[in-house]
C-alpha cells in the first residue's frame, strides 16, 4: 500500500508543478512612431507557449510555468527583445510598454523616400513582402517568382535562363510596371523594360517587396499603369555580424556562395554592410560534348555565371542630419534559349519541352547562340534632413551605367537566322543543333573581292571569305544620372509632399560581329546590298567591328510632383498631381543606304517633346481598427516611348505618323479587415488605357528593294480594358502557425477594333486602302487571368520551421501583336484557344542550430513543383510559329548558412 501511495504522488509531481502558473502580458510597440506592433510574436522560450500583439499591440500569456522564463519578442524587420522574467504562481507579470526598433540603420528614412506606405491607412491595394519571408519560404528564388504570391502578379520564366524571368500585374507586362530599387526607378528608359538579368541577386540583398497593384501611391510621375514594385535594400545593419552561405539547387542555376558582413554601428555614426556572392551552374559549357547531358540548369546551354555585390554606407551625422550610400552591382555571363515551336518538337522527335533551339555543334563543341553579358552598376547617394519634428527633406543623387550586350544568329541573305527546321537539312544535325560546321564550310567557300573596302581609296581591293552565317552581338549600354528630392511637412493631420524628379540618359546602340565561323569579314550590307553605312562605302568588318546599325537615343526627363494625406473623422484623403515634361532625339552614327532611310538616317534627328501629368486621388474609412474601406481613382498621360517613337530606331530619325500621348484611366475600391490573428483584403478594380500606338513594318510590292517595300508604318488609337476582383488573406491560427492565401479573376481584352490606312506605292498612281483589325473582345495574351494560392507556414518545432504553397493558374492566350492579325499571320480562333490550367506546389523547411552563443547556423531545402506537373507557363508567336513556354519541371534547392 505504502508503494502505492509513493508511485501515485510520483505520478503527480508534474501536475503539481504545472499547476504553479502564472500569466504574462504587455505591449508592444513601434519606437519611432509609438504605433502598436500588430502581429508581433511573444515567445516563452524553452516552452511551447505564446502570443500575438492585437490591433493595440497588446498581449497575454497563460499558463506559464512558475519560475525564472525568457521572453522573446519578435516582428519583422525590427531589432529582438530577450528580457528574464520571474513567474509567480497565481500572478500576472506585466512587462509594460516594449519599444521595438528598426534592426537597420536609416529604415524609417530609406522606406519614406521610397514611398513605403501603411496599408491600414493608404487607399490602395498593397502587398509587402519581408526579408525573412524571402529568406526562409522563398529561397533561391528569383524576386518575380516572389512577387508572383500576390493577387494580380504573374510571372513568367522567359527564355528559361537566368534571369529571363517577367511579371506581369493585372494582365500588363513589364514595360507597364514601374520597378523601383529604394525608390530609384530601374526601369529602362527608352523601352520601359525591365531586365532581371541586370540585378541578378537582387532579391539576396532585398529587405521588402512592397507591389502597390494598380495606381499605387508613388509620388513619382512614372507610368505604371499595372502597378509598382518597390524593392527595398538592407541598410546598414546596427549590430555587427556576418553571413556566409552555401546553396546548392537544379533550376536555372546549380550553385551559390554568398557572403555578408556588417560593420555596426560604430561610436561616430558610421556603419557599413557589404553582400557579395556568386551563382553558377555545372561545368563549364563550352568543350562539353554534344552527347554529354550536362550543361547546367533546366534549360539546355543556358549556362550561368554570374556574380553580384552590394555595399551599403550610413553616416548619421548629428540628430537632423544623415547621409546613406548605396551600390549594387551584378557582373552576369550566361546563356539563354529560343523555345522550340510544336512543329520543330514533332519533326525532329523531340520530347524534352525544354529544349533549346538556339544551340549548335562547332569543332566537337556545344555553342549557344544566345549568350549575354551584362554589368549594370547601379548607386544612389541620399542626404535626410530634419528641420524639426514635422519638416523634412529627402535628396538623392543616383547613377546607372550598363554595359550589356547579346547574340543571336544571322544570315547575310535574311537578317535573322530562324529558318523552319526539317530533318535532313544539312543546316541542323538529326537532333535539332546548328550544324555550325556546315555553315562554316558554307561560308570557307563563298571567297569574294571588295573594291575599295571601306571606302578607302588606299586600299584597292581586299580579297577573303565573307560569312554568310554568323553571330551578330548587339549591345545595349547607357549612361544615366538622375536627382530626386522630396520635402515633407506635418500640418496637424496633414502629410504634405513635394519635389522634383530630374534624369538625363544617353544609350548607346550598336551591333558587332562576335563569331564569324570560318570566314574572315562580314559585308556591311543589307540583304538588298545597299550599305548599311554609306560613311565607309563596300564595308569590310572583322571579328569585333560595328555592323549593321549604330545610334544613340537621348532622353532627358523633368517633373514636380506634390501629394497630401489628410485625416480627419476616422477617415484619409490622398491626391497626387504630376506634371512631367520628356525629350527625345536620336543620333545615328551610320548613313543607311536603304532608299527608306537614306536621307534621315545619319545626325541628329528632330527634338520631340510631350508633357503628361498625373492626377491620383483615394478616400480610406475606418471606422474602428478591424475595419477599412477605401477607394481610388485617377487618370494620368505619359509619352510613347523612345523605342517605339521612330520609323525603326535602328535606322532612322524619323517619328512615326500620328505619335500622341497615350491616356490611361482607372478607378479601384476595397476592404480590409483585420485582428491580431487574421487579415482579409478584397477589391475590385477597373482601368482603361485609350490611345496606343504600335510600331511595326508592313510588306509591300513596289519600286524599292528589288521588287518589295518594307515599310516602316504603325497602328494608333488602340485601347485594352483591365478589369477584375482580387482577394488575399493571412490567419494565424497559433502563435506558430500561419496560414493564407489569395485569389484573382481578371478580364483583360483588347477593346475596339481599328482601321488601318495604305498607300500601296507602285508604278501606277498611289493606291489607298483601308484594312480592318478585328482585335475588339481578343484576350490579352501571355498572362494567366485566374490565379489563386494557399499555403501554410508553420514553426512550433523547436528551432525549426516547414511550410507548403499550392498555386493555381487558368485561362492563358497566346502572345501576340496586332499587327499578327492585319498581316494574317494568326486569327482570332488561335488566339481565343487557351491552354490547359495548372497547378503547381512547393515545399520548403529550416532548421537552425547553435554552434556557440555569438555563432548560428540553419539548414534549409525547397522542392519547387513537386508532383513534377508538365504545363505551358506562356505562349508567344513569334516569326509565324506558336513557341510553347512550359515550365520547370521539379527542382530542388538545399543550403546551408553560418551566422557570426
Amino acid at each position: 500500500m505504502i508503494r502505492k501511495l509513493y508511485l501515485l504522488l510520483f505520478l503527480l509531481i508534474p501536475a503539481i508543478g504545472y499547476s504553479q502558473t502564472g500569466s504574462i502580458t504587455g505591449t508592444i510597440l513601434d519606437k519611432e512612431t509609438n504605433e502598436p506592433l500588430i502581429g508581433a510574436t511573444i515567445l516563452v522560450k524553452g516552452l511551447n507557449l505564446g502570443s500575438i500583439a492585437d490591433l493595440e499591440g497588446k498581449f497575454v500569456i497563460d499558463n506559464v510555468p512558475a519560475g525564472d522564463q525568457k521572453v522573446l519578442i519578435t516582428f519583422v524587420g525590427f531589432a529582438d527583445i530577450e528580457k528574464n522574467v520571474l513567474i509567480t504562481s497565481g500572478q500576472t507579470f506585466d512587462l509594460g510598454v516594449n519599444l521595438l526598433d528598426s534592426d537597420a540603420i536609416g529604415l524609417k528614412e530609406v522606406e519614406i523616400f521610397s514611398s513605403v506606405v501603411d496599408d491600414r491607412n493608404t487607399p490602395i491595394a498593397i502587398s509587402a513582402i519581408s526579408a525573412e519571408e524571402i529568406d526562409q519560404r522563398f529561397s533561391g528564388a528569383e524576386i518575380t517568382d516572389v512577387a508572383a504570391t500576390v493577387p494580380g502578379v504573374y510571372s513568367i520564366q522567359g527564355a528559361g535562363g537566368y534571369g529571363d524571368s517577367e511579371v506581369y500585374i493585372r494582365g500588363f507586362d513589364q514595360s507597364n510596371v514601374a520597378f523601383l530599387v529604394n525608390g530609384i526607378p530601374v526601369n529602362d528608359m527608352e523601352n520601359g523594360r525591365m531586365f532581371w538579368s541586370n540585378f541578378a541577386g537582387l532579391s539576396e540583398v532585398t529587405r521588402q517587396i512592397q507591389v502597390q497593384r494598380g495606381l499605387g501611391a508613388s509620388k513619382l510621375a512614372i507610368s505604371s499603369i499595372g502597378g509598382t514594385v518597390n524593392m527595398i535594400t538592407k541598410p546598414a545593419d546596427r549590430s555587427e555580424g556576418g553571413r556566409i552561405e552555401f546553396q546548392s539547387g537544379t533550376g536555372s542555376w546549380n550553385n551559390r556562395l554568398r557572403f555578408s558582413y556588417n560593420s555596426g554601428q560604430t561610436a561616430n555614426g558610421w556603419a557599413v554592410s557589404f553582400q557579395g556572392s556568386r551563382t553558377t551552374t555545372n561545368g563549364g559549357f563550352v568543350g562539353l560534348s554534344a552527347i554529354d547531358g550536362t550543361t547546367g540548369g533546366i534549360r539546355p546551354g543556358a549556362f550561368t555565371d554570374a556574380w553580384a555585390y552590394y555595399l551599403a554606407i550610413s553616416k548619421k551625422i548629428n540628430a537632423q542630419h544623415q547621409i546613406t550610400f548605396w551600390g549594387f552591382g551584378a557582373p552576369v555571363n550566361r546563356g539563354t534559349a529560343w523555345t522550340a515551336d510544336e512543329a520543330t518538337r514533332d519533326e525532329f522527335a523531340i520530347d524534352n519541352v525544354q529544349f533549346n533551339n538556339a544551340l549548335g555543334i562547332y569543332r566537337g563543341e556545344l555553342i549557344n547562340a544566345r549568350q549575354n553579358k551584362s554589368h549594370k552598376p547601379t548607386m544612389a547617394l541620399s542626404h535626410y534632413w530634419d528641420f524639426d519634428a514635422t519638416s523634412s527633406i529627402s535628396t538623392s543623387v543616383y547613377l546607372s551605367l550598363a554595359n550589356v550586350y547579346s547574340t543571336s544568329p544571322r544570315d547575310a541573305n535574311s537578317s535573322l537566322f530562324f529558318p523552319t527546321r526539317t530533318l535532313g537539312d544539312p543546316q541542323f544535325t538529326s537532333d535539332n543543333l546548328i550544324n555550325w560546321d556546315y555553315l562554316a564550310e558554307q561560308n570557307r567557300s563563298n571567297q569574294v573581292t571588295v573594291n575599295f573596302p571601306n571606302g578607302d581609296r588606299n586600299t584597292p581591293s581586299i580579297t577573303g571569305f565573307a560569312s554568310q552565317y554568323y553571330l551578330e552581338a548587339r549591345y545595349n549600354n547607357h549612361r544615366w544620372i538622375g536627382l530626386i528630392s522630396n520635402f515633407r511637412k506635418k500640418i496637424n493631420k496633414a502629410n504634405i509632399l513635394a519635389g522634383v524628379d530630374f534624369r538625363h540618359y544617353k544609350g548607346f546602340h550598336y551591333a558587332e560581329a562576335f563569331d564569324l565561323f570560318g570566314g574572315d569579314f562580314i559585308l556591311n550590307q543589307s540583304a538588298f546590298g545597299d550599305d548599311l553605312n554609306k560613311l565607309e562605302p563596300n564595308g569590310v568588318v572583322r571579328e569585333g567591328e560595328r555592323t549593321n546599325y549604330d545610334y544613340d537615343g537621348l532622353v532627358n526627363w523633368a517633373s514636380a510632383f506634390g501629394q497630401i494625406e489628410y485625416e480627419f473623422n476616422k477617415m484619409t484623403l490622398f491626391g497626387t498631381a504630376t506634371v512631367s515634361n520628356s525629350w527625345y532625339q536620336r543620333v545615328g552614327n551610320f548613313w543607311n543606304g536603304r532608299d527608306i532611310h537614306n536621307l534621315n538616317s545619319l545626325g541628329r534627328s528632330e527634338q520631340r517633346t510631350f508633357l503628361t501629368y498625373t492626377l491620383k486621388a483615394g478616400l480610406s474609412y475606418r471606422p474602428n481598427n478591424r475595419h477599412n474601406f477605401y477607394g481610388n481613382g485617377g487618370y494620368f498621360t505619359r509619352p510613347p516611348f523612345f523605342r517605339n517613337s521612330f520609323d525603326d530606331t535602328r535606322y532612322s530619325n524619323q517619328y512615326l505618323d500620328g505619335l500622341t500621348v497615350e491616356n490611361v484611366s482607372s478607378a479601384e475600391v476595397g476592404y480590409s479587415y483585420r485582428t491580431s490573428l487574421i487579415k482579409v483584403n478584397f477589391n475590385a478594380y477597373f482601368t482603361l488605357w485609350q490611345n496606343r500606338t504600335l510600331a511595326f513594318d508592313v510588306i509591300t510590292q513596289g519600286e524599292v528593294d528589288n521588287g518589295t517595300n518594307v515599310l516602316p508604318t504603325s497602328l494608333t488609337g488602340l485601347e485594352s480594358t483591365h478589369k477584375g476582383i482580387e482577394m488575399d488573406f493571412t490567419y494565424n491560427v497559433t502563435p506558430a502557425l500561419e496560414l493564407s492565401g489569395f485569389l484573382s479573376l481578371g478580364d483583360w481584352y483588347w477593346s475596339k477594333d481599328v482601321d488601318k490606312e495604305f498607300i500601296e506605292l507602285s508604278n501606277s498612281d498611289p493606291d489607298t486602302t483601308t484594312v480592318n483589325v478585328p482585335i475588339n473582345g481578343l484576350p490579352v495574351g501571355t498572362t494567366a487571368q485566374t490565379t489563386a494560392g494557399f499555403g501554410f507556414h508553420y514553426r512550433g518545432i523547436r528551432n525549426m520551421y516547414l511550410g507548403a504553397r499550392w498555386q493555381y493558374s487558368d485561362r492563358i492566350a497566346i502572345r501576340f501583336s496586332p499587327d499578327d492579325l492585319l498581316a494574317g499571320f494568326i486569327t482570332r480562333e488561335v488566339i481565343q484557344d487557351g491552354f490547359d490550367d495548372f497547378f503547381t506546389v512547393d515545399l520548403y523547411a529550416g532548421r537552425y542550430f547553435d554552434f556557440s552563443d555569438n555563432i548560428r547556423g540553419r539548414l534549409n531545402v525547397g522542392v519547387r513543383n513537386l508532383f513534377n506537373a508538365e504545363y505551358v507557363r506562356w505562349a508567344s508567336y513569334f516569326f509565324n510559329q506558336a513557341q510553347l513556354g512550359f515550365g520547370f519541371p521539379r527542382t530542388y534547392t538545399i543550403g546551408l548558412n553560418i551566422e557570426f
